[in-house]
């Protein structure tokens, strides 16, 4: 028996190969083990149906809600954040910027 062959597909011009059955196997794998992740990030939240969604932004500040048709309420809040980079003194008189002292320099998480 002969293999079958690949047919390549264009697409916009990008050639295109289609993956195999044990390719696409790895990749719903990898897809089903991220989902179970996710679902074990917010446990109070799998499972339920979702009334509404609703954000707004007041004073800066970014709300985001998911109301629940039993009445529970899920929120999340982001916040605008100045965060310190670097403090340094410079000579810029030589236009190169030569460094004359590092007062602090923030770890990179």
């Amino acid at each position: 028996m002969s293999k079958k062959k690949s047919k390549i597909v264009m697409v916009d011009g990008i050639p295109i190969k289609p993956i195999s059955a044990a390719e696409q196997r790895r990749i719903d794998g990898r897809i089903k083990k991220e989902n179970e992740k996710r679902r074990k990030r917010y446990r109070e939240v799998h499972g339920r149906k979702v009334d509404w969604i609703s954000h707004w932004i007041e004073e800066g500040i970014l709300f985001f809600t998911v109301r629940f048709t039993d009445g529970k309420c899920f929120s999340v809040t982001y916040s605008p954040c100045v965060v310190l980079d670097t403090v340094d003194f410079s000579d810029m008189s030589t236009d190169d910027d030569v460094i004359l002292k590092q007062y602090y320099q923030r770890a990179n998480p």
